[in-house]
């Protein structure tokens, strides 16, 4: 039998793999573990740094503790359920609109070095919520 086009998977070397799903889930636990443990036991050093408030920080820090805990235990299971890790990317998407609407609406006045972590904050929230889709895609 000939395989028809639609067998052979097309291949790019230029195209970088993707990780897996589990990893990616892994890593961005990791990453919200850590930063909710630095923003909780340093918030106010951190809000100082940042010109906003303890309690944005220690809000901030609180849930990205509580859902970094959830994250590490979907990247747990053998197979994260597809629904699970949709919320988890419309959870990073929601961050990542929530930092941008803070900036523009001026929630928190900020100063520049708050400015500048919200941007760059959000940039790893968006790759991962990409890289959680990608996987996800890729998987089902």
């Amino acid at each position: 039998m000939i395989p028809s086009s639609a067998d052979i998977a097309p291949t790019n070397p230029h195209t970088p793999a993707l990780p897996s799903l589990r990893r990616v889930l892994a890593m961005d636990a990791a990453g919200m573990i850590a930063f909710g443990l630095v923003y909780l036991f340093a918030s106010g050093a951190l809000a100082r740094l940042l010109g906003v408030s303890d309690t944005l920080v220690l809000t901030a820090g609180g849930l990205m503790l509580t859902i970094g805990v959830g994250v590490a235990l979907l990247a747990g299971r053998a197979r994260p359920p597809v629904t699970s890790v949709r919320l988890v990317a419309v959870i990073g998407a929601a961050w990542v609109a929530t930092s941008v609407a803070s900036l523009v609406l001026d929630w928190w006045d900020p100063n520049a070095v708050g400015t500048a972590w919200t941007v760059l904050q959000a940039i790893p929230v968006s790759m991962f919520t990409i890289l959680q889709l990608a996987a996800l895609r890729r998987r089902t």
